[in-house]
């Protein structure tokens, strides 16, 4: 007589919640960087933002020459320094014969009075290069600073 079996042996039960479990865990690294991913490219477009409401400040102060149009509040040469050396990046070489080349740290405040409303990240910007580094969060998930200057200045 044939003894026929009916069911999964044990083995085959094995076999199959290891081939489960390597899927689970290339799903979840999958995963985990696809939100690395968009808290990267969320940065950097807010780092953009930044930097196009700069501008957009820098553009309004040169038309009205008024030094109110310019928010936030003016770093030391030994603050940016610091600033430079923990991330690691050249700064644009500004000529001495802008009068107004000073690095500002924008608050949450500051950031409101440039039309910034969704962040709770401090930067520090230079108006006339388009200089904007997130000094809250400094570096993404690769290691690399959140900086960006203009395309548009030139160094002189």
């Amino acid at each position: 007589m044939l003894n026929k079996n009916k069911g999964i042996t044990l083995v085959s039960l094995a076999v199959s919640i290891v081939i489960l479990a390597i899927i689970a865990g290339v799903g979840v690294t999958v995963g985990i960087g696809g939100v690395k991913e968009t808290k990267d490219a969320k940065l950097a477009s807010e780092l953009n933002m930044v930097q196009h409401a700069v501008l957009e400040q820098y553009t309004k102060f040169k038309t009205t020459k008024d030094s109110n149009d310019l928010v936030g509040t003016i770093l030391t040469q030994d603050e940016i320094n610091a600033i430079v050396a923990n991330l690691g990046i050249t700064l644009v070489n500004i000529p001495n014969t802008y009068s107004n080349a000073q690095y500002y740290k924008l608050n949450k405040q500051d950031l409101q009075k440039i039309g910034i409303t969704n962040t709770n990240d401090e930067y520090v910007v230079n108006y006339i290069s388009g200089e904007v580094i997130n000094t809250t969060k400094q570096k993404d998930s690769q290691n690399k600073p959140l900086y960006v200057k203009s395309n548009s200045f030139i160094n002189i």
